[in-house]
């Protein structure tokens, strides 16, 4: 890939990075689409569905494009995609979001930033005394085994969060599901008619999932090469093209999910899921690049004079908005301005290519 992408024209290698981040996009949807049927065919609660599942669903584009450059010999570029989709989820996504409808931030959106910020702790403090002793930093490959560990008691503790909101919506509308028996008994014919015919395309269904997560690693594999050419001949990092590029791109799901949400007045839902897909990009896309790298994952000077220091400075911004007892909502101000620090960012990623 990289060899031929070396002698392509720049428009070809920009129209082949675009097409192989849009079927990234559209394979990642399909394959959740279709582990969501079977996991309800073989009757898996919604609960663990929606908390596993989708969230896992949506930074799949981040942890195949990271895995492929990993396995590329390429760690650095992983890990710019995975905290640069962190920035970018934390302000550009959710202050777009904002501007189609108010977003809430309240107990369960502070106590995933929390989660958040331990993780982020986890990721950046082991680097220093590389960095101190050397030009460059470290994440050693055994840090990638205690990320991808923490993954399953990530989970779990999801599950348990999502559950107790369950059985409190199950408690608050008891009355309701007592009055409507009748027409849940219709809809219980209907809904078995619908799984036996589901049910018979098991099969088709596997297929398309198996399908879609080899489109998903051709598509990554595309992505990461293309990334890199572009980087190779524009004569910039290629940090800086996944931490921004590529990292916008392996986004669009967050991006789509928050505003679709937020139209609906279902910020909740938003917040929620940005939250779970920042963590997940530091203890499932960082945590299995860095254990596919022999030696770990080097950090170059680009992560400390610009994305380090961005990711501090939005995760503090955001804080100030979920642990402060004035602000219950995320509106359009808030948005804006949440907007203008990823524009802040991009301008010292540009600024960042003319030093280099």
């Amino acid at each position: 890939m990289s060899n031929f992408l070396a002698s392509e024209n720049i428009i070809i290698i920009l129209i082949i990075l675009i097409v192989s981040l849009f079927v990234l996009s559209k394979s990642a949807d399909v394959l959740v689409g279709n582990a969501v049927k079977l996991s309800k065919i073989w009757g898996v609660p919604e609960i663990i569905i929606g908390a596993t599942i989708v969230s896992l669903g949506t930074t799949l584009p981040e942890l195949s494009a990271s895995v492929s450059s990993a396995v590329q010999g390429n760690g650095n570029f992983a890990l710019g995609n995975a905290v640069g989709s962190i920035i970018t989820n934390t302000s550009l996504i959710i202050g777009i979001g904002a501007l189609y409808g108010k977003i809430p931030v309240d107990r369960r959106s502070s106590q995933k930033l929390t989660i958040l910020i331990l993780a982020v702790f986890l990721l950046i403090l082991p680097t220093i005394p590389y960095k101190i002793s050397g030009n460059t930093g470290l994440i050693p490959q055994w840090m990638g085994f205690v990320f991808i560990i923490l993954i399953p008691v990530y989970l779990f503790f999801l599950i348990n969060q999502e559950k107790k909101v369950g059985n409190k919506k199950q408690s608050e509308h008891l009355n309701e599901y007592t009055n409507e028996k009748e027409n849940e008994k219709e809809t219980e014919k209907e809904n078995e008619k619908i799984s036996e015919k589901i049910k018979g395309n098991v099969p088709v269904i596997i297929f398309q999932l198996f399908l879609a997560a080899l489109v998903i690693a051709l598509s990554a594999s595309g992505l990461v090469g293309t990334a890199q050419a572009l980087a190779v001949r524009i004569g910039i990092p290629d940090v800086i093209i996944a931490s921004t590029l590529v990292a916008f791109g392996t986004s669009v799901p967050e991006l789509s999910t928050c505003i679709s949400a937020a139209k609906r007045k279902h910020g909740g839902l938003a917040i929620g899921n940005i939250m779970g897909a920042n963590i997940l990009n530091i203890i499932m896309v960082v945590g299995a690049a860095t254990a596919l790298t022999p030696g770990g994952i080097e950090v170059s000077q680009e992560f400390y004079s610009v994305n380090f220091i961005a990711l501090g400075i939005i995760i503090a911004v955001f804080g100030y908005f979920a642990y402060n007892s004035k602000f219950d909502e995320i509106s359009k101000k808030e948005g804006t301005f949440l907007i203008a620090i990823y524009m802040i960012y991009l301008a010292a990623n540009i600024g960042l290519m003319f030093i280099n």
